[in-house]
């Protein structure tokens, strides 16, 4: 199954708490088209595993979103989880805040893709206040992804570190766990990320004046830096790290287009579907 996704622009003023339980039912409706399989599904919680997963192994993407609060107070999270399910106690599961209503916020707009087949998928928002001229005007707001690492050859093995885990352009990998290097489970590891345009954490893509590197867009790979036992950390199969010159929304390849973050944070690519259901 291909990508699919939705892109929606809210009005001045409409990202409120009210707009964020509805797009909590548009993430829930976009995963299950996408074709992930539903482990648990409530008015306020969604769990989804890889299409066509019947048990859990360490490259079986597994993940959970959960709506809090009312139209007083909302908030979306994104759970990485790795277990039987959710409410197994074995399971291990890690939670990351998406994004909350605001009061007065600007003109908002919201991409969501998800791929059930892959397991990945991944969510981006920018909105663009009065008088902000940065980036033609568009400040980054939030995002997260769920990636998965490319597994090589040389390491196939179970049990040395999850191979999906919870991305941010800040340069953030964390997987749903790892074994560190006394050979314990660690159920919060962390590593950054690198690209050959250097470390993750920084905008290494600019480029000088009339420097003569073309645009390009590399792979990202986790660093296995955070005390995470030895093991092989392939790309990531989610994200692309860029040069500078990018637009937003640009094609870089087929099937991938540009996000662009704030001046100091790596631009980069994800994969997109053909067509954005436009809300």
């Amino acid at each position: 199954m291909a990508w699919v996704g939705f892109k929606k622009t809210y009005a001045p003023g409409a990202f409120d708490n009210t707009a964020v339980l509805a797009l909590f039912d548009l993430l829930k409706s976009t995963l299950v088209t996408a074709g992930f399989s539903v482990k648990l599904d409530t008015p306020t919680f969604l769990e989804v595993i890889q299409a066509g997963a019947t048990t859990q192994t360490d490259d079986t993407p597994h993940w959970a979103f959960e709506v809090m609060g009312d139209v007083t107070s909302a908030a979306i999270q994104a759970h990485i989880v790795h277990g039987v399910d959710f409410n197994d106690p074995d399971a291990i599961h890690r939670q990351y805040f998406v994004c909350g209503g605001e009061i007065d916020a600007p003109e908002t707009i919201v991409w969501f893709a998800a791929n059930g087949v892959t397991g990945g998928w991944w969510l981006y928002s920018i909105d663009r206040p009065e008088g902000y001229s940065d980036n033609n005007g568009n400040r980054f707001k939030f995002c997260r992804a769920g990636t998965t690492s490319r597994r090589y050859l040389a390491d196939t093995h179970q049990g040395l570190c999850a191979r999906y885990g919870m991305w941010d352009p800040y340069g953030d990998w964390e997987p749903a766990y790892a074994r560190n290097v006394w050979g314990d489970i660690d159920t919060t590891p962390w590593t950054g990320t690198w690209s050959p345009l250097g470390e993750g954490w920084s905008n290494n893509g600019l480029r000088h004046p009339a420097s003569p590197l073309p645009k390009l867009a590399v792979p990202q790979f986790p660093n296995r830096d955070g005390g995470i036992t030895a093991c092989v950390l392939g790309e990531l199969n989610e994200t692309l790290a860029l040069t500078d010159g990018y637009a937003l929304e640009e094609v870089v390849a087929p099937g991938w287009i540009a996000l662009i973050t704030d001046q100091w944070s790596q631009p980069f690519a994800v994969p997109a579907p053909d067509s954005f259901t436009l809300l």
